[in-house]
């Protein structure tokens, strides 16, 4: 108990030294982020290492108002670190929430009834066994995304529990202790989730970089947050006002509610100079096209006729070229694209991680130490 104690101590005095020193130029964007009231380590025992364990937290809640948490896969390999945010459906209207296919709940078996099933069988880049994945020897916490706001809210509202972005906070505070002494961090995120690790990276970032760990690799899986006009200012408007998004979004990235969703991935470089990032897509995602149309056009629009392929190759492209514009604006953060042909919705959670053309070396460079390439066939 006293051990325990005091590990707790030093670990608070760590955090609130770091906390303290330098100046907004040096301590890589956390003078702004409040440090989260870190708690518990998460514990597994010896028995289920290599097995997904769910850890309950009644501190994170779904849509429904009931317990959320997140799932785990620890391994002895090393104290490597993926972070990895679950996509599942969208809800912010009478319409979207009754048929938007969004998890209201994690279920009574999470492990099989959240999890993704290419997830839970280790599919992708959590598969172990490949020789080829290096992610192989990392530890995984996996959230499920049952608050139907793509991790990105922080509202209650006509009885729904927008409040994604704060469960990954009460998640960070188990975690980051667990994980004070990782060795490489990766966070990722596919669909919703992909869209939920761009607009939680700051706090996940600073949540690490205030205990002395390194910045966070980020890797984003089907999830692109285009510019306008091909995600409408009403579209954006809309998710703004009912998931409160100027309470977590707009905290760190004002202009982002202002002049599009797009600017985090320009401002999480500026306040995180030691970010290297990408976003992994194919060119014609047919979910993201739906997704677009539905936030455009509203949801019989896209039912009878969504974004074409084109119109999204178009979108992607534009992000891209806009995002390399700005490279003198975010360096030294990097901030790379993988686009591939196809009109497939996710690639890091399946095995077309380890069969799209180029993806596993255009990672491996992510996780290297020079410069690496754009893939824009």
């Amino acid at each position: 108990m006293m051990r325990s104690c005091l590990k707790h101590f030093l670990l608070l005095l760590l955090t609130f030294t770091l906390w303290g020193c330098g100046d907004d130029s040096s301590n890589n964007g956390t003078a702004d982020w409040p440090v989260p009231d870190f708690g518990k380590p998460v514990e597994v025992g010896a028995d289920d290492y290599g097995k997904w364990v769910w850890v309950s937290m009644p501190s994170m809640v779904c849509t429904d108002g009931s317990t959320g948490g997140f799932a785990v896969n620890f391994t002895e390999a090393s104290r490597d670190l993926v972070i990895y945010l679950q996509g599942g459906g969208i809800c912010y209207d009478e319409t979207t929430c009754a048929l938007g296919g969004a998890p209201k709940n994690v279920g009574d078996d999470p492990i099989n009834t959240a999890l993704d099933k290419p997830v839970r069988e280790q599919k992708g880049f959590f598969n172990r066994e490949n020789p080829a994945n290096p992610f192989k020897n990392s530890n995984f916490v996996v959230v499920p995304h049952c608050t139907g706001d793509h991790h990105t809210g922080n509202r209650v509202v006509d009885g729904f529990h927008h409040v994604g972005y704060t469960n990954i906070t009460r998640m960070l505070e188990r975690v980051v202790p667990t994980f004070k002494d990782a060795g490489r961090v990766v966070v990722s995120g596919f669909s919703a989730g992909g869209v939920g690790i761009t607009a939680n990276y700051h706090q996940l970032a600073s949540a690490f970089e205030v205990v002395g760990q390194d910045t966070p690799y980020l890797i984003i899986d089907g999830g692109p947050f285009v510019r306008p006009p091909y995600l409408k200012e009403s579209g954006q408007q809309v998710l703004r006002e009912r998931w409160a998004l100027d309470d977590t979004i707009g905290t760190f990235c004002p202009e982002c509610l202002m002049s599009g969703f797009h600017e985090m991935y320009k401002k999480s470089a500026q306040l995180h100079p030691k970010m290297r990032g990408s976003l992994v897509t194919t060119y014609e995602d047919d979910v993201i096209r739906f997704l677009y149309t539905t936030l455009n056009e509203g949801p019989l629009a896209a039912a009878l006729n969504k974004m074409s392929g084109a119109k999204l190759r178009e979108a992607l492209t534009d992000l891209a070229d806009w995002m390399e514009s700005q490279s003198a604006a975010t360096q030294p953060a990097k901030f790379r694209f993988y686009y591939y042909e196809g009109a497939g919705h996710g690639t890091l959670h399946v095995d077309a991680f380890y069969s799209a053309p180029g993806l596993l070396g255009f990672i491996e460079g992510q996780l290297g130490e020079d410069d690496w390439a754009s893939v824009r066939p």
